[in-house]
């Protein structure tokens, strides 16, 4: 089979954005999420040990939201999110009985916690009701665990219509949501086995998913909007390492593909993971760790259904961009819901970590078939995406397929390639 370029595909794939580019803030913040725009970032401040949540906005730059409780009582969890428009952020953060809680951050109110008080079966455990892990992309819904009467990590969505919701897990077994899709019906994370290596799970509404249970640890760590696209990691038998993975829903369950790891990566200790998948499922970023050796050598990797797993540096040579000779990039975190800007993050040889924004190149919005031009084959296959509600029929990013994005797609296709 012939394989087109990286580029070629990229371009294929990627948003609206301006020419390739990447883009470096200031070392010591590092990013986690990236809203809609690919301008807008949240993140932990690591320059002063501090883990306080950031928002970074490629005009003001990075933002300090406070309730850092690191400073406060020496604990810290979870990863900041951001929503798709970057108006909400959810984090770990100190509660206002000084404990570790869960926060959004709202542009208008600031922080709002989910506790105190815990639920009925919640539990304070080390200074800590629980932690958060993501926020749904129209900002409502916080995921993450609190922990319960038992000591165990109760896997729970929270909303300020609904409040806290426990997500169905196994008695005695601890959990966690990773990730959520747009509205937050559909959550993804891990479970425990009943010997304690995490397995990769899915919650449509309330309802858990199975999505692999084998004897080594992995986790699902990423939703695309609508939900029919889980990506993570699993464990490959046949060459005894983690696997990069990805899930597709068949109307009744997930089906699952392994799509790989890079050369190099050491048997029984290393292993590849996807955090972030686009909405239409033609690009997911993650890492490659080729051995779990504490210090141990990474690097960022880009998969997409033609080119397979790209490693960082081959990504960015594709795109005739480089990092600077003193950068050691280490992951990429996460991918826009359009595909058209990636985020990660590296080492510099003074030992800061700094975060970049790489902004891919602009599509042919009209050529739904990736030939090139825009014809009578695009339009009428637009149409077909468009009456079957899928997400890649969701022009403009608002979750929706109405008169709005038909509208736009008229737009784009009377503009041609």
């Amino acid at each position: 089979m012939i394989r087109i370029s990286a580029i070629a595909l990229l371009a294929a794939v990627a948003g609206h954005a301006s020419a390739q580019s990447i883009e470096f803030i200031t070392p010591g913040y590092i990013a986690t999420d990236i809203a809609a725009d690919g301008r807008t970032l949240a993140g932990n401040v690591v320059w002063d040990g501090s883990y306080e949540t950031f928002r970074w906005t490629a005009e003001e730059g990075a933002h300090r939201l406070g309730r850092a409780s690191v400073p406060a009582i020496g604990r810290g969890a979870g990863t900041p999110g951001i929503s798709r428009d970057g108006t909400r952020i959810s984090a770990s953060i100190l509660s206002s009985d000084s404990r570790v809680t869960q926060g959004i951050w709202d542009i208008e109110e600031g922080w709002i916690e989910t506790m105190p008080p815990p639920p009925a079966d919640g539990a304070s455990l080390d200074e800590s009701y629980g932690s958060a892990w993501d926020i749904s992309g129209d900002g409502s819904t916080l995921v993450g665990f609190y922990w319960n009467l038992d000591g165990d990590a109760q896997a729970c969505s929270w909303s300020q219509a609904g409040g806290m919701l426990a997500l169905e897990k196994t008695d005695r077994r601890s959990a966690r949501v990773n990730a959520a899709n747009l509205d937050g019906s559909v959550v993804v994370g891990w479970e425990e086995r009943f010997d304690g290596p995490w397995q990769p799970r899915a919650w449509r509404n309330g309802q858990r998913y199975i999505l692999v249970e084998q004897e080594s640890g992995s986790e699902a760590g990423g939703v695309n909007g609508d939900g029919s696209i889980v990506c993570g990691d699993s464990f490959d038998p046949q060459n005894a390492v983690g696997s990069a993975t990805l899930w597709r829903w068949n109307g009744t369950d997930y089906d699952m593909e392994r799509v790989g790891f890079l050369v190099g990566t050491h048997p029984n200790s290393g292993g590849a993971w996807l955090d972030s998948v686009s909405d239409d499922g033609r690009i997911a970023v993650g890492t490659n760790m080729y051995t779990f050796n504490p210090g141990g050598q990474m690097d960022g990797i880009v998969w997409t259904p033609e080119t397979g797993l790209v490693k960082d540096t081959d990504f960015l040579a594709s795109l005739g961009l480089q990092a600077p000779a003193n950068m050691d990039i280490r992951q990429f975190v996460a991918v826009t819901p359009d595909g058209s800007a990636i985020i990660g993050y590296g080492l510099l040889d003074t030992f800061e970590w700094q975060t970049f924004i790489i902004t891919l190149p602009p599509a042919c919005a009209a050529d739904i078939d990736g030939d090139g031009d825009a014809d009578g084959d695009d339009f009428f296959g637009y149409l077909d995406l468009f009456a079957a509600g899928d997400a890649a029929a969701d022009l403009d990013g608002d979750g929706d397929r109405d008169a709005d994005d038909f509208f736009l797609y008229l737009d784009f296709f009377a503009a041609g390639c």
